[in-house]
């Protein structure tokens, strides 16, 4: 994404919960920038309807993801929940990535929209090659890239970025991620 505005985007249920996690954490300085406000104001956001569904289930919790997803829901007004199988150009049913439905949903609708990424928290393990295959245009959006990203385009500062990342990471389990170590050295460049 470095270098190119995002525009247009699909996200998935983490990863709108991760940036929303800063807001939520009492613990964070009001002066910390709040990049979930920031992603709403600088993109078109679009989810699919399981994303609004998984993020309502996680609101039956007594945590931070909880409170997370509270201010992802407040928010209603400022992203588009779009059915993606309501579409000519989309298959009638879910297909079968081998992700959850939000992701996989997700990943249907920004293929059918051609947006311009898909945000997302699956930047470990399998998930990541996975979804590079299935996406067919969009180009995928780790969270924390896209904090590092603003970065490094002017909207927040590089110790921003940084404290950022530090504050989410041990309530998304981000800390001992190689990938993430290696933004974090971005920033220091």
């Amino acid at each position: 994404m470095s270098g190119q505005r995002l525009r247009t985007v699909v996200a998935d249920t983490s990863a709108l919960v991760s940036l929303a996690v800063p807001h939520a954490d009492a613990a964070v300085s009001t002066d910390v920038p709040d990049p979930f406000q920031y992603f709403l104001t600088s993109c078109e956001v679009f989810v699919p309807p399981e994303v609004v569904a998984e993020l309502r289930d996680i609101t039956q919790y007594q945590d931070i993801h909880a409170a997370a997803a509270n201010n992802v829901l407040a928010t209603r007004n400022h992203y588009t929940v779009e059915d993606p199988y309501e579409r000519d150009e989309t298959p009638d049913s879910r297909p079968t990535f081998g992700l959850d439905d939000g992701e996989t949903d997700g990943i249907v609708l920004a293929n059918a929209l051609t947006v311009d990424g898909f945000l997302t928290d699956e930047f470990g393990g399998t998930n990541f090659p996975l979804i590079h295959a299935v996406l067919e245009g969009p180009q995928i959006v780790p969270t924390p890239r896209l904090i590092v990203d603003y970065a490094r385009n002017g909207h927040l500062s590089h110790e921003e970025a940084r404290t950022l990342i530090t504050t989410i990471s041990p309530h998304r389990s981000w800390e001992n991620s190689p990938y993430v170590t290696q933004l974090l050295r971005r920033l220091d460049e």
